[in-house]
């Protein structure tokens, strides 16, 4: 292709950014009219406990309103700067060759597209819920709970569809809270299992959320209505979530290690929140359970957040002046530390090298993070902390197993598998799973090649992954990027629909 012909589909790029622009002015004028429509719907309601719902509802629109508001202001003033260079490169269009920066401004351009693209799709699922709130009212069964701070006792008499999630590790909070914020203040509880419950209460204080723990249930002899939970967590007979609740919700937390995840216990489950449609063909073949493709939640704020870049690399310690590597391995037998450690050490010569293990690796594996602290990244993370912003702020991600490697493909992230013997007879993973799957199309490294280095320097490496990166998002995740956790949410808040009428 030309260069006459490149400049011309990106100024075509750029006008489509505008007609999309104005579709959103658009929008915004229906949502005014059905801001009206609710406000007139709230003044005309009977019962106080009605209009107090709706009011709460209302209010949560709103500023989620506000928040594609300013998602789109951001993002007309990045257009501007794109506008600014397009504008630049076509006054010296003669004399450039065919080179990188066409490449890079087309990307910027098509990621431009996704965030708008984004933020229209949130902004119509807004629009949509008010326009539903007008007419249905306060009619879920969330909506209809007792407030958290009530007497357990009290909340079994009272709420017989109360709706509670089981929490066995503070790590889950970074996977349930993007969903729970959109949920009513104090319409559901969290069941601990295994945490301290004044940590448990600290880390939940600001979702207003009641607190329980699972030994208090269990001796009081009554169950929730609804429970999601990752897992069942505990056997036995009835099964843990069994004993808690009569309805259980599985939410899926990671898309790899399939001889895990998609093993026999999923049968406990009434409904399935996954990723997309490699898993939920997968669960309804092998379960009877409901599946509802959720995307995923904990990436909600990676599609949607403005981010700060000084302030994200003074947090991991990082030269702004450096391109960024983030070493993501699991942790037990499918590991890659011990293997790649001096390898990826060494690359600290010319990148910023940041290093978050696996939450559970420090406890259970000491050696091995002991043996690994003897060398030298520029930040190393053992703790259970939310490892989004690592996403955000890596220019290249390193993954051998697990959840990780497919998260990175939902980002799509530039990324390098790493290898690990025996990975293909592990019983965590199975020959069908996900993070084997991908290594079919994206290839990995073995430890002793020094094949790491030369990977990251191939820019014509990273311009061959980018649409394979792609065609396995599509597989792997539905396209709700940076509304998952609205997905989820109004599943959960229409489970009397969705489970009790259920034929």
């Amino acid at each position: 292709m030309g260069l006459r012909e490149r400049f011309r589909r990106l100024w075509g790029e750029l006008t489509g950014l505008n007609a999309v622009s104005a579709r959103f002015d658009l929008l915004q004028k229906q949502l005014d009219q059905d801001l009206g429509q609710v406000r007139a719907e709230i003044a005309t309601r009977a019962s106080s406990d009605e209009v107090r719902v709706l009011a709460a509802q209302f209010e949560a629109q709103g500023e989620r309103l506000n928040a594609v508001g300013a998602s789109v202001e951001a993002l007309g003033q990045a257009l501007e700067r794109v506008d600014g260079r397009v504008g630049a490169l076509g006054e010296s269009l003669a004399a450039l060759p065919l080179r990188s920066d066409l490449e890079v401004l087309s990307a910027g351009l098509v990621h431009a597209h996704q965030q708008l693209d984004a933020v229209l799709t949130t902004a119509q699922l807004s629009a949509r819920s008010l326009r539903g709130l007008a007419v249905v009212g306060p009619s879920s069964a969330v909506a209809r709970l007792p407030l958290a701070g009530e007497p357990t006792a009290g909340r079994q008499a009272a709420g017989g569809h109360r709706l509670a999630f089981l929490l066995q590790s503070l790590e889950l909070i970074n996977h349930f809270a993007p969903v729970w914020d959109q949920l009513p203040g104090g319409s559901f509880d969290v069941v601990l299992h295994g945490v301290p419950e004044a940590l448990g209460r600290e880390a939940l204080k600001r979702w207003q959320c009641g607190v329980s723990r699972s030994e208090d249930v269990l001796r009081e002899g009554w169950r929730y209505h609804y429970l999601v939970s990752n897992h069942p967590v505990e056997g036995g007979e009835p099964p843990l979530i069994r004993r808690l609740a009569r309805h259980n919700i599985r939410f899926m937390y990671a898309a790899g290690k399939s001889g895990w995840n998609l093993s026999a216990w999923n049968s406990l489950y009434d409904l399935i929140l996954c990723f997309g449609p490699h898993h939920a063909a997968a669960f309804t073949a092998s379960t009877d359970a409901l599946v509802l493709q959720m995307g995923y939640p904990r990436f909600d704020r990676f599609f949607n957040e403005q981010i700060a870049a000084a302030e994200l690399y003074a947090r991991f310690d990082c030269d702004l002046s450096r391109e960024t590597v983030v070493w993501l391995p699991t942790w037990k037998s499918l590991s890659s530390v011990g293997l790649f450690d001096t390898e990826i050490s060494a690359l600290t010569e010319h990148y910023n090298v940041v290093v978050k293990l696996h939450p559970l690796m420090s406890e259970s594996e000491p050696e091995r993070v002991s043996a690994l602290r003897k060398h030298r990244f520029t930040h190393l993370i053992c703790d259970s902390s939310d490892n989004l912003g690592l996403y955000q702020l890596a220019d290249y991600m390193l993954f051998d197993y697990g959840g990780p490697p497919l998260a990175g493909i939902y980002a799509d992230k530039r990324l390098i598998l790493l290898d690990v013997p025996g990975a293909e007879s592990d019983p965590l993973t199975g020959p069908e799973s996900p993070d084997l799957h991908i290594r079919q199309y994206l290839g990995e490294v073995r430890s002793g090649e020094g094949a790491i280095a030369g990977l990251l320097a191939d820019s014509a490496h990273w311009v061959a992954q980018a649409p394979v990166r792609k065609m396995l998002r599509k597989t792997y995740f539905a396209p709700h990027f940076g509304f998952s956790a609205n997905v989820a949410a109004d599943a959960l808040l229409r489970l009397e629909l969705i489970l009790d009428n259920r034929d």
